[in-house]
């Protein structure tokens, strides 16, 4: 879940600041990684600002932790290959295979800030990191144990690490709700019944758009992206249609 400290008017500080130097360099400005949420609210921020052109990527397409490349009018957008984004190779043994959490935790032991890294992906033998420049010399250079596993380090992705980066998949659903209500379209994704899905939802458990939502009346509309703890995440595909018996039917994209 994201945590009440993140700031939306500091994101839009240092896209402000981005947006500057990209204008008086005259040249493209990248961010360090973003989350999901900050990329969301980084459109939305963004998509008011005019003579910029802006641009994502995380070093691959299976990525969700992305970095922002902002580029004065007439500069063009990014290409994937201009971003400063660095990968490593972390080596194990299967038998010793670690998880996220103790690869990322193994990280900012170094003293690595967070949005220096973006995704790692677990292999069987090896884990696929991408990360900025800083984050890549201190890791290869700082890293012998993740743990109590010994690893070892090395530039680039080989072997079981390029097998560990997969493509995001979906699987399609199809919901029927009394209406685009928060409480009935979760309520159809889980299968509780209304009274039980809004006290899910006044719980804490539910993101709209990457922010924790605990108004059951908030409308849910095609794009949306909803978390529901428990249930996974889902993108909103398509705009209701009626059926014949006056129901609402969403179709959403499940992440596999």
């Amino acid at each position: 879940m994201i945590k009440d400290n993140y700031s939306r008017d500091a994101l839009a500080a240092r896209l402000g600041d981005m947006c500057s130097l990209a204008e008086k360099r005259g040249s493209t400005v990248f961010s360090a990684f973003l989350n999901d949420r900050e990329q969301y609210d980084a459109q939305i921020l963004l998509g008011r600002r005019y003579g910029i052109t802006a641009a994502f990527w995380g070093g691959d397409e299976a990525c969700s932790r992305r970095m922002l490349a902002v580029s004065p009018e007439g500069n063009g957008e990014a290409e994937h290959g201009d971003f400063p984004i660095y990968t490593l190779t972390v080596a194990y043994r299967k038998a010793d295979r670690p998880d996220h959490r103790a690869v990322l935790g193994s990280f900012m032991g170094l003293g690595i800030e967070r949005d220096t890294v973006g995704d790692i992906f677990i292999g069987e033998s090896a884990a696929a990191v991408y990360c900025t420049k800083t984050a890549h010399d201190v890791i290869l250079d700082g890293i012998v144990r993740v743990g109590r596993v010994g690893v070892s380090v090395s530039d680039g992705l080989s072997g079981d690490a390029a097998g560990a980066v997969r493509p995001v998949s979906f699987a399609e659903i199809t919901v029927n709700a009394a209406s685009e209500r928060a409480d009935c379209i979760v309520a159809g994704i889980t299968g509780l019944s209304r009274e039980k899905a809004a006290a899910y939802i006044r719980s804490g458990s539910f993101m709209l758009n990457y922010a924790e939502c605990v108004n059951i009346s908030r409308n849910v509309s095609a794009g949306d992206v909803l978390t529901l703890r428990g249930y996974g995440k889902f993108i909103v595909s398509e705009d209701a249609v009626i059926t014949k018996k006056g129901r609402l039917r969403l179709t959403l994209k499940k992440y596999a």
